[in-house]
């Protein structure tokens, strides 16, 4: 890539000239059970591997369990700013493996039905600290709830995550309609999970690619495919990332394709370089319309 390029430009997260560029990526789903949250980890070392300086935000409120994934044990949530005041560099856990972890806890619920003010205390705090990181993820619930939409709505790309499952299809199309409904550039990039092989992946994408050029008039972006791999599970039951599991594995070179095709993809101009806690402030009122 030329460095001098537009493109190399945009994707360019650590210019010092523009400390709010970090890049927001949420992951997410339309049901439980399908990878999500592994998905987010092994995103995030990937991404650190390949050089960027990456906070890992855990916004699961029911099944947040990203600690476990990495087999740490962080001493605070952001309940703990919230509620005890505690300064939000203290609350970021700096993982072992080279990322940085804000563990969210199920206050995150009450945080974005709250009053503005909270968040934009929080927002104040983050401001001070983003511009350390190149690139945030954000593990969302999954489902359609305010919150799951607050956060997916904040970001610059969504990864959606999809398995072969009637049911997993279904709530996947769910999900891609709102998002799309309400912000129809959003990058969506679906990643298909637990599939036999390529062609049962590539299938899979088509079906919903095809529904929703037909019903929603746009485009899903196909990130690629994970197999379903005993693997997986094992280093999930270890307490241990995948990919340094595994590192020579098969699953592992697929993990670093879906990386390699997200980072191709173009940042939204809309809100680039906008804090996190800032977007969710804004979103508060397009979710509310909904309802």
């Amino acid at each position: 890539m030329v460095e001098g390029s537009a493109f190399g430009r945009l994707l360019k997260f650590g210019d010092a000239s523009d400390k709010k560029s970090a890049e927001i990526i949420a992951v997410t789903s339309g049901k439980g059970g399908v990878g999500k949250t592994n998905l987010s980890v092994n995103l995030s070392l990937l991404l650190s591997q390949f050089g960027k300086r990456v906070l890992l935000i855990d916004a699961d409120i029911h099944l947040g369990n990203i600690d476990l994934f990495l087999g740490i044990n962080p001493d605070y949530n952001i309940s703990d700013f919230i509620l005890n005041q505690k300064p939000i560099e203290e609350i970021i856990f700096k993982c072992p493996q080279g990322i940085d972890l804000l563990p969210a806890s199920s206050v995150v619920k009450e945080l974005i039905e709250s009053e503005d003010e909270v968040l934009r205390k929080i927002s104040a705090e983050f401001k001070k600290i983003q511009h350390k990181y190149d690139t945030i993820v954000i593990d969302t619930g999954a489902g359609v709830s305010r919150t799951v939409l607050s956060f997916v709505l904040s970001a610059d790309k969504v990864i959606v995550i999809a398995t072969p499952d009637p049911a997993s299809i279904a709530d996947t199309y769910g999900i891609v309609k709102i998002v799309k409904t309400t912000e129809p550039n959003m990058p969506i990039i679906l990643v298909v999970n637990m599939v036999k092989n390529q062609e049962e992946g590539d299938s899979l994408f088509r079906k919903l690619d095809l529904m929703a050029q037909k019903f929603l008039n746009s485009k899903l972006i196909y990130g690629g495919y994970l197999v379903d791999d005993e693997q997986i599970a094992r280093a999930i039951k270890i307490q241990s990332p995948f990919i340094l599991e595994y590192p020579n594995s098969i699953s592992t070179l697929h993990f670093k394709i879906i990386v390699k095709k997200l980072m191709s993809i173009p940042i939204m101009d809309r809100r680039f370089g906008i804090n996190v806690f800032d977007r969710l402030i804004d979103n508060k009122e397009i979710i509310l319309g909904r309802e």
